[in-house]
């Protein structure tokens, strides 16, 4: 017999992944990187993220250079959400770097005005909202466009910089991670290092199954300075797998598959 599932259903599956993210907590600039290994497409733990501030009315900036508006509007509206009705509402805004780019090249202005405009549109939006979340989603994809790796990493400090500026902030770097020789590695890794929670996206060494699409990881590294793990020496990781939906994802725990 085939199971129905329900929107409820979809829309625990989601508060799962903001759970594992620790949203929910007050903490100081909670700082996420999500790290896609070798090509595996994370674009859903955004999707996830961008679902639960639209539930919650929370201020969110998306700045992308990888998807569209239409992109999260879409898979949004499977999710159950209308995005184009929050950026409407002034909840959400959002910033296409690849389009300001090209915008940018056909006026003949300087590349640094483009880093420059984006912390402008978060100070923008905190004039507005007592806080502001914010997500790059692509930020690996500023290498490819001629920035060096010295400037994507001050510019991500900077927008951590301007970010706590609002109360309880998180903030999310979305990138690639690839060959260990590349610069894309080098910037995972040291966004990694600033981050209180990474999330590792891997798809699986076996190849391609219909029941699990690929592997899930997610590290604390900033629980090391809360008090409650201060004696703790070796921190192991969640490891999960996970299955995507048209509207969300289910985690399972290694092994039930």
């Amino acid at each position: 017999m085939k199971v129905k599932l329900t929107t409820s259903f979809y829309k625990r599956m989601s508060d799962i992944i903001t759970s594992c993210l620790q949203l929910q907590k007050n903490i100081s600039t909670n700082r996420i990187v999500v790290k896609e290994i070798n090509g595996c497409d994370g674009s859903f733990i955004v999707n996830c993220v961008i679902s639960y501030c639209i539930k919650q009315n929370s201020p969110l900036l998306i700045v992308s250079s990888h998807n569209s508006i239409t992109h999260y509007h879409n898979v949004g509206l499977r999710m159950n959400h209308n995005l184009f009705k929050s950026c409407e509402a002034g909840v959400i805004d959002y910033f296409d770097f690849g389009d300001a780019t090209l915008t940018n090249i056909m006026e003949y202005a300087e590349s640094d005005q483009l880093l420059i405009d984006v912390l402008k549109k978060i100070e923008e939006m905190q004039r507005n909202h007592d806080t502001v979340n914010i997500i790059f989603d692509g930020i690996t994809h500023l290498l490819d466009l001629q920035y060096t790796l010295q400037e994507v990493n001050k510019f991500c400090s900077e927008i951590i910089e301007i970010a706590a500026k609002s109360k309880n902030p998180f903030v999310i770097f979305h990138c690639n991670d690839v060959m260990e020789d590349d610069a894309n590695h080098c910037l995972a890794n040291l966004l990694s290092h600033k981050a209180q929670t990474v999330v590792e996206v891997e798809n699986l060494s076996s190849g391609l199954s219909s029941d699990v699409s690929g592997h899930l990881t997610i590290k604390y590294p900033g629980n090391k300075f809360n008090e409650e793990h201060i004696h703790t020496v070796d921190m192991k990781p969640k490891k999960y797998l996970y299955k995507l939906f048209d509207r969300g994802v289910k985690l399972l725990a290694p092994g039930t598959v």
